[in-house]
């Protein structure tokens, strides 16, 4: 038996039969087994209905990648039934989260008869209570923090209201199982769309979650849409190229962009079969990436008058607010403590926040402390949003800044498996791919190579970076760790990640080196 197999079950605290229900073959018929929606038969009923009587149905989506996969599910969804839909993906900056009074009153107002909500709608109260007494009816699909009362709609599924299940799962998964439940069939590309939903809202990959994202990265060569090839580029479709490449070029689009028909462009793209709108909206889509990159980045470069000293991170940021929560979340990686960024809103009035925290400190219970300076607050344990009026912003930060300096927040701390110069192999690499796909509730294994002789490593001609070749097919690569910082140690232990790497089609396994200290 691989000594490592037994390190990695260890690793995540699994026995060998788990190890097999957890690589087990995984179809179209099982990956959800023994899991249903209440009223899923009912949803399919109304919505069999509506089509046979001529309604007119329109969806209510979000802004971000989940929403944006949830919009499009539904609309290809009705492409394949041959039955004509209208939608809207909300304006960060205008529409703000969920369905609000004034899109229902339109949505009324323009003869629709049918409304369903994705990614929203279950504390939407009043923008649903204004469709219900006109006389719509309203499916919510949702799987967002439901309040002690459900609103006013014919029919809800969502993953614990409905009974679903105890593992929670993204609106992109919900829509995908009623689009399923419709069409009576298993459909790989609206599939596809729902397993990149999980992974961009980090839903646990476990249980269904896990099941369905492992089935669509395995039969994905043999189901290859073109709207994914292009985003994903040259890599393999898998949860890191989703995670890193995919999802941030969906939800880039949602936080720069304020303009309602450029927003529509989104689902466009995952919708249409016309090879020159998914080009054209393709290079549009790496364009407002590439602009989101920039902002960050200029705005990080130059927050020099926010103090990263105090016990808490409390500034503001001049760009828009659609990219605070990346600039919330570098901080945080950056300094372990708990941030909140703002930024002008368009009435010039209200700061829009953003707040990040390394467990110890609660966001949510923390805005809900500091009540009495808040507009509007939200969100959960590490993560959250707000709005203040601009008077009140010197008195919330000094508050909120004095609840963090009385809060211990947990120190990070990475669990590694030994692992072995011998041992960086293909085979190994195999082994640990086959715990895979890597994500929320199950991280890729992070591996330390204890006593390494600092004297064997070779550098960049610059000497900044460690490049070392150990053997014909394996090296160790770490970026910023230089040969004169190196240089003053004998022996080092390292912490990293294993990965492929190909460079003129020759492939390697590389350690990626994250941390180096001097062997105790």
């Amino acid at each position: 038996m691989n000594n490592l197999f037994n390190r990695l079950l260890a690793y995540y605290h699994i026995n060998e039969n788990d190890y097999r229900l957890l690589t087990m073959d995984i179809t179209e018929d099982n990956f959800a087994e023994g899991h249903s929606f209440k009223d899923m038969d009912n949803c399919v009923r109304v919505v069999k209905e509506a089509i046979a009587n001529n309604k007119k149905i329109f969806i209510y989506g979000d802004y971000d990648a989940d929403g944006i996969m949830s919009i499009s599910i539904l609309v290809k969804m009705f492409k394949m039934l041959n039955y004509p839909v209208s939608y809207h993906v909300p304006n960060r900056y205008t529409d703000g989260y969920g369905l609000n009074l004034q899109r229902s009153q339109e949505i009324v107002a323009d003869g629709y008869d049918f409304l369903i909500t994705v990614d929203n709608g279950i504390t939407a109260f009043e923008g649903i209570d204004y469709a219900k007494n006109n006389g719509l009816q309203v499916l919510v699909f949702d799987h967002h923090q439901p309040g002690d009362t459900f609103p006013n709609c014919d029919y809800i599924l969502h993953p614990s209201v409905s009974g679903f299940g105890e593992t929670a799962t993204s609106a992109g998964f919900v829509t995908f199982m009623f689009a399923k439940s419709i069409l009576g069939q298993f459909d790989y590309y609206l599939a596809t769309l729902a397993s990149i939903s999980l992974v961009s809202d980090m839903m646990p990959l476990v249980s269904y979650n896990r099941n369905l994202l492992r089935l669509i990265i395995k039969s994905y060569r043999d189901h290859p849409s073109k709207s994914i090839d292009l985003l994903k580029e040259n890599e393999e479709f898998n949860a890191v190229t989703i995670g890193m490449r995919i999802a941030p070029k969906i939800n880039a689009i949602g936080r720069l962009i304020d303009n309602d028909s450029l927003l529509s462009r989104t689902v466009e793209f995952f919708t249409s079969e016309d090879q020159d709108t998914l080009l054209n909206y393709n290079e549009w889509i790496n364009q407002i990436n590439l602009e989101r990159k920039e902002l960050t980045k200029e705005a990080v470069e130059n927050s020099k008058d926010i103090d990263v000293e105090a016990p808490a991170i409390v500034g503001i940021i001049a760009q828009k607010e659609g990219i605070i929560g990346l600039i919330a979340n570098n901080f945080v990686k950056k300094y372990h403590k708990p941030t909140i960024i703002f930024a002008l809103d368009q009435s010039g009035e209200i700061y829009k926040g953003s707040a990040r925290s390394p467990e110890g400190l609660n966001i949510v219970d923390t805005f809900a402390q500091l009540s009495e300076y808040l507009e509007a607050y939200g969100g959960h344990a590490m993560a959250g949003g707000c709005s203040l009026k601009k008077e009140n912003y010197e008195a919330f930060k000094k508050a909120f800044i004095a609840i963090a300096k009385e809060t211990k927040v947990a120190k990070k701390t990475v669990e590694t498996i030994p692992l072995y110069i011998n041992e960086i192999t293909f085979e190994n690499y195999d082994l640990i791919e086959s715990f895979s796909p890597f994500g929320e509730c199950w991280p890729a294994p992070s591996f330390s190579l204890p006593r390494i002789r600092v004297a064997s490593l070779m550098y960049s001609r610059d000497g900044q970076h460690i490049l070392t070749s150990i053997g014909n097919s394996s090296r160790l690569t770490g970026f910023y760790f230089s040969k004169e910082n190196l240089s003053q140690y004998q022996f080092v232990d390292m912490v990293g990640t294993l990965r492929l790497s190909t460079y003129f089609s020759k492939t390697t396994i590389e350690f990626l080196i994250n941390e180096i200290n001097e062997t105790k």
